[in-house]
């Protein structure tokens, strides 16, 4: 298994979140001192520092959900910007923590299986660690923390779709898959437009002499997406080690995942992190019909159209 680089992921978003005031949010001692004068009364500096820190306790150690966000929020509004990147990365973490551990039982329920699930892995393992070789050739400015988690959390997002309703299925649970076939080809003519689009912002932004920045990142690109296909190939060899049941639901399952990604990549990494209100206008949502999804032209093209 390969070190994806914790703690370069925390100092990089720790920085970004440091040295990049988000959104123009004020510091932590300008909001207390915007405060009323009762407030500040009944609320020394000391005691906003502790109420502070009994949030991160919360936000780190609970194991309820809700009070965990809850703390976050909490956080968030008392004008933590120094703690930005450290709250996104827990959030990151705790999110991939909470998908191995299903996948853990997934295989666990499937001893005759676990090599071949293991190695199925392996082949996502590979693709995650090219989509944040990705992210750390890009500069999303201020919003550059929420941004490099938010990349990260859509490629668990892609690992969950491969296996979860399997095994909610085996637990006897509703479960519901797209009618759609989705296709390799919808995949590759995604991957084209994604890297033709993000070649072009790139001429944008930068002079020629920052060419070499651009062939960098084409190719870290073309390199995420040819993992990809190797991760959707070795897909099928695991299918066709299944029981005629189980291979159903898997296979479905890959569809679902590709459904995930055709999405992903038509909003072209867009709406991650800080965004305004006209850029979410162009996104196609979470909730899309399949009709929907294979209709929108492409994030970019919404855009200029908007």
């Amino acid at each position: 298994m390969k070190n994806y680089g914790l703690a370069t992921l925390l100092v990089t978003l720790m920085l970004a979140s440091l040295f990049r005031c988000t959104n123009n949010r004020k510091s932590e001692k300008e909001i207390f001192q915007d405060t009323s004068p009762r407030q500040k009364h009944e609320e020394t500096w000391d005691d906003f520092q502790r109420r502070k820190d009994s949030l991160w306790t919360v936000f780190n150690e609970s194991t309820d959900e809700a009070e965990a966000d809850k703390a976050r929020v909490m956080l968030f509004d008392m004008g933590c910007n120094a703690d930005w990147g450290m709250i996104v990365s827990t959030d990151y973490e705790r999110r991939k923590a909470r998908v191995e551990k299903e996948f853990q039982q997934f295989i666990s329920a499937h001893p005759e299986q676990e090599v071949l699930f293991s190695e199925e892995k392996e082949r996502w393992e590979n693709y995650h660690e090219a989509v944040l070789a990705v992210a750390e050739l890009e500069d999303h400015g201020s919003s550059g923390a929420l941004y490099f988690v938010g990349v990260l959390e859509q490629s668990v997002d892609l690992w969950s779709a491969s296996f979860y309703n399997l095994w909610l299925f085996e637990q006897n649970q509703d479960i519901e898959f797209p009618e759609t076939i989705f296709t390799s080809k919808m995949i590759e003519d995604a991957y084209s437009a994604y890297i033709q689009q993000e070649d072009e912002d790139w001429c944008n932004a930068f002079s020629d002499n920052e060419k070499d920045g651009m062939e960098e990142h084409h190719k870290a690109i073309e390199h995420e997406w040819q993992l990809w296909n190797e991760w959707m190939a070795f897909r099928k060899t695991v299918s066709k080690s299944l029981p005629k049941d189980m291979r159903k639901i898997y296979n479905d399952c890959t569809n679902l995942t590709m459904r995930t990604k055709l999405l992903q990549l038509k909003n072209q990494n867009q709406g991650l992190g800080l965004i305004n209100d006209f850029i979410d206008s162009c996104l196609l949502s979470d909730s899309c019909s399949d009709k929907e999804l294979l209709d929108y032209p492409g994030f970019s093209v919404v855009l200029e159209n908007y």
